[in-house]
């Protein structure tokens, strides 16, 4: 088989049903998925499609059959905690037309709890565990060549025999500027477009496995600048929304990109908005974000409560949070907040501690969720083992959504309560601070999800629907169907070493950078 034979696809499933419909019916497409296209199709593979069933609008039937067109024989999907079932049920449809075709599952479950995907979904034969370029390359080239697809670095495989096999730690890779562009043009043209910047976080939240690892790693100013203006020129997008963990956690280099924004007067032809974090701005830093005219700088606050900022391992407290607020203000630089309802050993007080913090902040957009325990992070290994005053109301991974999902309580606070002081918190702010304008268009825009959080508080439901679910799904996806302590346990340990693996290494192969 040839380069020019040799079909493609790049797939992100249908969603189940509409819950969150800022991630669930999103206006952007699969920014991981066009960083794969570019990479295969820079070292000469160009017959690659990309299928992003979400942003298409797709149902299961649609995306089973545009996957079948291409006669693809290899097809990677991408799954967060609650995609993972969806991508699986896909998987085996296609695995039943076309037994030959070689499945591989990416993204962050898998890399969590590689063993545990592979097998609670036997249609995978093949998960990457990490980032995925140059794993997934080295799959193509073997396919190509007829080698064996055993033992390559950062994927696990099954043997002959069924036994699980994992190659060794693919290492992170450190130059972002060798990796191309995006390949945009596979998607369709959308409103808005998530641009990677940087990967890799310095942080050591408990709810977050970060997938990218605590090795912040840029791309140049120069490389950023041209994917910016090419998006802009070609797609004429209405928002550019820079998907990186920390924005500026780079100060120095964040500035010098936000002096070529400015320079260029990109925020005259578009918006755009950034996620970062109160350690990494001063005044010179909202200085330039006003002069290059961004329409949101959104910071992760996740709690009022000083306690919990302290155990959350985020390295903020209350005066380092209230001094960049105060800088956004001072520039009157728009600014959103991320708050997380549901710390380890959260109580009520603490809760509405955090709602006075938001109240007083008065964000132009505050966040509030509702904590999840992911596999891979300290508090689904807390949850899993009764701990953090947790109590595990799923092991269905469908319920595992970033914002309303289902799966977690206290012992002393039940969902519902949750879910009301939730409710609380979006009213308070807008209430309190007299912007009833304002509550007035959050409510339109976030409709649907505001739906399923008052169906829930009525009706005590979960947050379900069967809308877009095949007759056949749970008998497909259904796996062994629980999460046990064992199970989080070792994904927590597995992620914490190879975290603390890729750390040590990355210093070493910089060190060795440096002396040449």
């Amino acid at each position: 088989m040839s380069k020019q034979q040799l079909s493609i696809c790049l797939v992100n499933a249908p969603v189940l049903s509409v819950v969150e419909p800022w991630y669930d019916e999103p206006d952007f497409g699969r920014t991981g998925l066009a960083c794969l296209a570019a990479y295969l199709r820079e070292h000469g593979f160009d017959r690659v499609t990309i299928i992003d069933a979400k942003f298409e609008r797709l149902g299961f039937s649609e995306c089973v059959d545009r996957i079948l067109s291409e006669k693809p024989s290899i097809v990677g999907y991408t799954a967060f905690t609650n995609e993972i079932k969806p991508a699986a049920y896909v998987a085996q449809k296609v695995k039943e037309e076309l037994p030959k075709t070689c499945n591989i599952i990416g993204g962050v479950h898998v890399t969590a709890i590689p063993e545990r995907t592979m097998e609670e979904f036997p249609m995978f034969d093949i998960g990457v565990i990490g980032e995925g370029e140059e794993t997934l390359l080295e799959i193509v080239q073997n396919t190509i060549e007829g080698s064996a697809l055993n033992g390559i670095p950062g994927t696990i495989t099954r043997s002959g025999s069924g036994r699980l096999e994992r190659g060794a730690v693919r290492q992170r890779i450190l130059d972002q500027d060798t990796l191309p562009m995006p390949a945009w043009d596979l998607l369709p043209a959308a409103k808005t477009y998530f641009v990677q910047t940087m990967r890799g976080c310095p942080l050591n939240c408990v709810f977050c496995m970060n997938p990218n690892g605590r090795v912040a790693r840029n791309r140049s100013v120069d490389f950023v600048m041209d994917e910016l203006e090419y998006i802009i020129n070609q797609f004429k997008p209405e928002t550019i929304s820079f998907g990186d963990e920390l924005f500026s956690v780079d100060m120095d280099r964040t500035k010098s990109l936000l002096d070529a924004m400015a320079k260029k007067r990109l925020g005259d032809h578009v918006n755009w908005d950034v996620q970062t974090h109160v350690r990494f701005v001063d005044d010179e830093m909202f200085e330039k974000f006003k002069k290059a005219k961004v329409t949101r700088v959104e910071m992760g606050i996740e709690t009022g409560d000083e306690l919990a900022l302290k155990a959350m391992g985020k390295g903020t407290d209350l005066k380092m949070i209230e001094g960049a607020f105060r800088l956004a203000k001072k520039h009157q630089v728009p600014f959103g907040t991320f708050f997380l309802i549901g710390q380890p050993n959260e109580t009520v007080r603490s809760i509405l501690t955090t709602i006075r913090l938001a109240v007083k902040m008065n964000p132009q957009l505050p966040m509030f969720g509702l904590m999840t325990p992911y596999p891979g992070t300290a508090v689904g290994k807390m949850a899993a083992r009764g701990e953090g005053g947790y109590r595990l109301l799923s092991t269905n991974w469908d319920d595992y959504n970033k914002q309303i999902g289902g799966a977690l309580e206290f012992k002393n606070i039940s969902r519902w309560q949750l879910e009301v002081l939730q409710a609380t918190a979006y009213l308070s702010v807008y209430l309190f601070n007299f912007r009833f304008v304002d509550l007035f268009r959050f409510i339109l825009q976030y409709r649907v999800g505001i739906y399923h959080v008052i169906r829930n508080l009525l009706w005590r439901q979960k947050p379900e629907s069967k809308k877009n679910r095949p007759p056949d799904y749970d008998s497909i996806t259904s796996g062994n169907g629980t999460v046990s302590e064992q199970d989080m346990q070792k994904a927590y340990e597995h992620w914490s070493n190879y975290q603390k693996h890729s750390m040590v290494d990355l210093r070493k192969r910089r060190k060795a950078k440096e002396a040449l």
